[in-house]
């Protein structure tokens, strides 16, 4: 169980995840969640997150971090953006190709869902490319898909299902189809997307916020970690607050006036 939130920015992307871990004897869980490391970051030039098996992101984690210190050192090249998708994509399906084919080869002795567990996985990329912040999601194949200005949100994992309403609801308050967002605003979106999804989905997504934002600063990359959410709960509570706050003065002015009371007799 997981959810994982990318927003691609103005002035960089911003990664957010829940916390929880779920130990399971393939498809059926066993134990309680228990808090893991989600967002991960490459030296200055990476932040990444996964959904699906940990033993997947142990393989995939050093192996994004080769591409960081290798293929994403020049974040102010020319080269058409494809060219980066498909690096990461590749490295994907090579790491993993091994590992597919071998799920699929037990798929008649434990079935698909069983196998598939052990080895499908989703991932949120950010990099800085041809001199912009960039946000790449990868499905299970390694396809990949990058964040544009018509749709700067995605959400991967099992929270899916409530974040992207959530998600389409604050683009629209916040107008973001007629602009692009500040790493500042976007902080708060994400934090509050894996706030409202953790507590709507009980017993899935949950444990304390995690958050990483990659920015180009004169040229170069900047990776800054969250280490302590505390001050994005406080700005949630305070934007829940806010609506509490419209929605019950707007319910008392728009109710009727007291009757008068009665003449004297």
């Amino acid at each position: 169980m997981t959810l994982l939130v990318g927003i691609v920015c103005s002035d960089g992307v911003v990664i957010a995840t829940d916390s929880f871990a779920t130990y399971a004897q393939g498809v059926v869980p066993t134990i309680g969640q228990q808090p893991v490391t989600k967002v991960q970051r490459c030296g200055d030039t990476m932040i990444y997150a996964f959904t699906g098996p940990i033993g997947i992101t142990q393989i995939l984690s050093p192996a994004f971090d080769q591409l960081a210190k290798g293929f994403f050192t020049n974040p102010m090249t020319t080269a058409p953006v494809a060219e980066a998708m498909k690096c990461i994509a590749a490295k994907i399906r090579d790491e993993l190709k091994g590992l597919i084919e071998g799920a699929s080869a037990v798929v008649p002795l434990i079935g698909r869902d069983t196998a598939g567990v052990t080895v499908l996985c989703k991932s949120l990329v950010g990099v800085c490319w041809g001199g912009h912040p960039r946000l790449f999601q990868f499905d299970y194949s390694g396809a990949p898909e990058e964040a544009t200005d018509e749709l700067r949100f995605v959400a991967l994992g099992s929270g899916q299902n409530i974040a992207d309403p959530f998600l389409a609801f604050l683009k629209r308050v916040l107008r973001w189809k007629d602009r692009a967002p500040t790493v500042v605003e976007a902080r708060l979106v994400a934090a509050w997307t894996v706030h409202h999804v953790s507590q709507t989905n009980y017993g899935g997504v949950g444990g304390d916020l995690q958050m990483a934002t990659l920015t180009l600063e004169n040229g170069q990359p900047r990776v800054n970690v969250i280490e302590q959410p505390g001050e994005h709960y406080q700005k949630v509570q305070g934007a829940e607050v806010a609506l509490l706050k419209h929605v019950t003065s707007a319910e008392e002015a728009e109710a009727p006036p007291p009757p008068l009371p009665p003449p004297p007799a």
